[in-house]
């Protein structure tokens, strides 16, 4: 069966293009989309055999949407539909990786013997790169291997992980080729972190992205003293439109050359250049905080990814920071909120020792052995080559833990009967707290999961239950609104989810969003 995506707004075009192909034996189209972006997306997700892509779809031009679609998704052979090209503009296409310009009005034999020059292409595209795997894994070995650390939201922490990982990943295993890459263009602040002088920045590079080379790359690095190399963001904002999408696939290609390690400081701003950096990684990992806000925001990031067709939520990793006996969310309830893997070892709050290190500008202020021990352990369950080398921490600390173990133990004894009744009282309410902030969260997902539904024509309400546990989906009730927007209302549970609940609802109205 040969899968077929279609890019055309034009409607006569689709379906014509419906028609002719209903003909065609072993044939289905997976998708029909309106836009160039979309359907950069769409082919990378699908991966399809065969695109038809009608030259009037916009916004980008015909021959810079044949170019992107070849290289995000190599065994895909694109077909364009010719109703308003000239002749230049044809040979573009072909050039940038069209197998093939079928003039409209299309005749069936006109179409049909171009499509079946770009399905016999993809096949054996498909089988070349199939047949080259194991090659392909080995050479892959010889590479380094890169890791993208974004933030749900700012102040998460993303920038002092990914610094202290690399510091400490060098420290331990001196023979590691480690670079950080500060790609937080907004704000980056990896040069705030640690004592650096910037001489040039990745927007430097990103100039001359097109005629890059690995000495280009080497001479705009940084050598700090920890023996890691620095690849740091602009100091102008301005300068971050020269870091486009290409370029960091370009540079991140020949750094993987030079490096065996190479951390990158992502941000918490889904920026194109961030997106690419996401696609092209061995490993993306999200950092966020134990809180309601930050699980919304990293809602509102995978959304992206996914829309951008660079990553799903499955493939994702994410690491707790600031983790402390205070917070609204357990580390245990976070990892119901996503499907993505959550690391199993989170890091705790250590404003003190870390606002130390930062004002120092100097990693080795953090003299906390939990901390290290944390990144460690995080590091080698994210896949950060040699991070299995750290040492383990002495005994003399896990002495000093398993004292203030005991002291706290025994500062929350009671000393009256009289007081049970109301430290009862205060446990019952904080977890009712804790099950209301949990119910606002699935029901936002579960908004969040209707709305898409429905612009697709689906039944928003199956949608909506299928977003929020089974205790809950009886519960649930869905609203079309007339301007087309969903309104998801559920009943917040009473200390039990499924026993009881409290009076009245909790809502949450998202609207659709109409595509230009």
């Amino acid at each position: 069966m040969t899968k077929v995506v279609v890019g055309a707004a034009d409607q006569a075009v689709v379906r014509e293009l419906r028609a002719l192909l209903a003909e065609i034996e072993d044939t289905e189209i997976l998708s029909i989309v309106e836009s160039s972006h979309e359907l950069s997306a769409t082919v990378a997700r699908l991966k399809p055999s065969v695109v038809l892509l009608h030259d009037a779809l916009g916004p980008q031009s015909a021959p810079d949407v044949v170019r992107e679609i070849v290289f995000r998704a190599p065994t895909t052979g694109v077909l364009v539909v010719n109703s308003g090209m000239d002749g230049d503009t044809a040979l573009l296409a072909m050039e940038a990786g069209a197998k093939g310009v079928v003039r409209y009005p299309m005749g069936f034999d006109d179409l049909l013997s171009r499509f079946e020059v770009a399905r016999q292409w993809s096949d054996r595209m498909s089988g070349l790169i199939s047949g080259a795997v194991a090659d392909t894994a080995r050479d892959l070995g010889r590479h380094g291997r890169v890791t993208v650390f974004a933030g749900a939201k700012g102040g998460v922490g993303t920038t002092t992980i990914a610094t202290h990982m690399a510091i400490d990943l060098q420290r331990k295993v001196p023979g590691t080729k480690v670079c950080l890459v500060d790609l937080d263009l907004q704000a980056g602040d990896v040069s705030g972190i640690i004592e650096a002088r910037q001489r040039v920045s990745i927007a430097d590079v990103a100039k001359v992205s097109e005629d890059l080379s690995a000495a280009t790359i080497i001479d705009a690095l940084v050598r700090h003293e920890s023996g890691i190399s620095l690849l740091l963001a602009p100091q102008q904002v301005h300068e971050s439109e020269y870091v486009t999408a290409n370029a960091v696939r370009a540079i991140l290609g020949l750094l993987r050359q030079e490096f065996d390690v190479i951390l990158v400081d992502g941000g918490s701003h889904a920026t194109p250049a961030q997106a690419a950096a996401i696609e092209v990684a061995d490993a993306a990992v999200v950092v966020v905080t134990a809180d309601v806000l930050a699980m919304r925001s990293f809602r509102r990031s995978v959304q992206a990814w996914e829309g951008l067709g660079v990553r799903s939520e499955q493939e994702l990793h994410v690491v707790v920071n600031k983790v402390s006996r205070d917070d609204a969310l357990t580390f245990d309830a976070l990892g119901k909120l996503t499907s993505a893997s959550v690391v199993s070892t989170w890091l705790p709050s250590a404003f003190r020792s870390l606002e130390r290190s930062v004002n120092s500008r100097n990693p080795d202020e953090v003299r906390e052995a939990s901390w290290w021990s944390a990144l460690e352990r995080i590091g080698a369950e994210i896949g950060v080559s040699g991070a299995s080398a750290v040492p383990t921490p002495t005994s003399e600390p896990k002495r000093r833990g398993r004292r203030r173990a005991k002291a706290e133990a025994g500062q929350l004894a009671v000393e009256t009967v009289a007081l049970v009744p109301v430290v009862a009282l205060i446990c019952l309410l904080a977890w009712q707290v804790g099950l209301t902030a949990l119910a606002f969260v699935w029901n936002g997902h579960a908004a969040n999961a209707a709305t898409r539904a429905h612009s697709i024509g689906e039944d928003p309400g199956a949608a909506a239950r299928d977003a929020v546990p089974s205790s809950m989906r009886d519960s649930v009730r869905v609203t079309v609104l007339g301007d087309g927007s969903v309104k998801v209302s559920t009943k917040v549970p009473v200390l039990c989810p499924g026993c009881a609940a409290l009076p009245g609802e909790i809502s949450q109205t998202s609207d659709v969003v109409e595509e230009p």
